[in-house]
């Protein structure tokens, strides 16, 4: 039975890890929903078109690449272009200029030879693209066809991402064994990767001169950072609804009470938005602050690390007694664990999917961790015996635990009336009460509401065995509450 306490670890985290993944999908739709951009013809742009020229592309790929490559000059004349090829190396093919003449012979001078260096390419076009000007819209176009062979691959991706938040818009246009997923990390958006069959290389670059011809909506180059900062804080915003809901859903389904009371809706949904943000704004701030000593993905593992925190606290308002401070621990332990697995999964499996698959694991390492510390930290709790094979288990402490049929009620017991009985700490003792008064009850003893029997336990005695009929008349210290 899903009730049983024993499966409560699993449960949480499978719960959690679903309802982030659910929120992760909702999140991608919020990114796409964001503002792509709108022309401004008269801006004058500033493109840097980056070509591989590496052996592969010897024979009929450089034919195409060149009539491609033309094309695409002729397109864009009246903005300043610049030519950058790379194989084992990279140089600067020609400087920036409007004139097309010059720039297509050029082009027509390449030839291939060579392995693929990005770090290389990467390198020479930002040397290239700083001397265009920031009042220009700057753009790096890069062609290739094959995977990355020498040179340091991460290097390449962190003066890509420095380029990109200096305000350079970075696309590609790849074909054949080109690594799309690298691709990816290099233009910062999985759409700005442009596949391209033989035979459609022409295509390709006419929908990249497209795509450059759309300046951000804000028009500056800190566009791009507003639009991330916008984009990191809804997406993080979302996968803590995900998890919290999750969460508060889950724990009122073991205590079989409705899976959202609606006094609960509120302050949910509420603190679950404020967690988010105050954790998007830690990622965003903290990737901006060290990626200039290389340590940029540290700031996904401290907002993750935080948003756990904040989220397993959280649980402190539903879960009964639960230890405020070991929740914040063992939350960022869960939000921490979670960030190394995301960062894993985006590596390998790319942008959308790795945010996914990364997602899932996070919501399971925090649903697995809030449930573990709700079961290691605890000194006395109740067992609700519901039948043969179903029971819970809610901590006891100074939080009032009450029991009975009403909505405020911590434990949900059919048949019976609102506030049937209450327990709560008294030194090393538990105090009951109901109706008929209130007694000081010890570990072991149990008490009988309605047709569910509730049991004081303690880590020095961790089990339950029903007692038999003759010592149950006998256990003076017993209480029965009948139906």
């Amino acid at each position: 039975m899903l009730h049983d306490s024993k499966n409560k670890p699993v449960v949480f985290m499978l719960s959690a890890a679903l309802g982030c993944l659910i929120a992760a999908v909702l999140a991608e739709a919020f990114l796409l929903a964001l503002p792509k951009g709108e022309p401004i013809p008269s801006q004058i742009q500033a493109v840097c078109l980056t070509i591989d020229v590496s052996g592969s592309m010897e024979g009929a790929p450089m034919r195409e690449m060149k009539a491609a490559a033309k094309r695409f000059v002729d397109k864009r004349s009246g903005d300043d272009l610049a030519i950058t090829i790379f194989s084992s190396n990279a140089n600067v093919l020609v400087p920036f200029t409007q004139n097309s003449g010059t720039l297509k012979r050029r082009i027509d001078d390449i030839e291939a030879d060579g392995a693929t260096n990005f770090e290389a390419a990467l390198r020479v076009s930002a040397e290239v693209l700083a001397g265009a000007g920031r009042e220009n819209d700057r753009i790096l176009l890069i062609f290739t066809d094959g995977e990355n062979t020498v040179g340091n691959e991460n290097k390449a991706i962190q003066t890509a991402q420095q380029l990109r938040r200096d305000g350079v818009r970075i696309f590609s246009v790849a074909t054949d064994e080109a690594d799309v997923v690298y691709l990816e990390k290099l233009t910062g958006d999985e759409d700005r990767v442009i596949y391209a069959r033989s035979g459609e290389l022409e295509d390709a670059f006419d929908k990249a001169e497209k795509m450059i011809g759309v300046a951000t909506t804000i028009g500056n180059e800190s566009a791009s950072y507003t639009i991330a900062f916008i984009a990191t804080i809804g997406w993080t915003v979302f996968v803590a609804l995900g998890i919290a809901l999750a969460l508060v859903a889950i724990q009122n389904y073991f205590l079989k009470k409705a899976l959202l009371q609606p006094d609960q809706a509120i302050w949910i949904i509420t603190g679950a938005i404020l967690a988010g943000i105050a954790a998007g704004i830690v990622a965003q701030t903290a990737m901006t602050i060290l990626a200039a000593i290389h340590l940029g993905e540290l700031g996904r593992i401290l907002a993750w690390s935080a948003l756990g925190s904040l989220l397993a606290f959280g649980m402190v308002f539903v879960i009964p007694n639960l230890d405020r401070t070991k929740a914040l621990g063992f939350g960022a332990l869960g939000g921490f664990l979670g960030s190394i697995g995301f960062l894993i999964v985006t590596a390998i499996v790319g942008n959308t999917g790795g945010r996914l698959l990364g997602a899932f694991i996070l919501g399971a390492c925090v649903g697995l961790l809030v449930a573990i510390v709700e079961t290691v930290c605890r000194n006395l709790w109740l067992k609700v015996v519901y039948g043969p094979n179903e029971s819970i288990q809610v901590n006891l402490g100074s939080q009032v635990v009450s029991v009975g049929s009403g909505t405020k009620d911590t434990v949900f017991i059919e048949g019976v009336g609102p506030l049937a009985g209450t327990f709560r700490l008294e030194g090393d003792k538990i105090r009951y009460t109901d109706s008929k008064g209130s007694k000081l009850l010890m570990p072991g003893n149990n008490v009988q509401i309605g047709d569910v029997t509730l049991v004081i336990l303690s880590k020095n005695i961790p089990a339950y065995i029903p007692p038999s009929p003759k010592e149950s008349g006998e256990n003076q210290a017993n209480v029965a509450v009948r139906k």
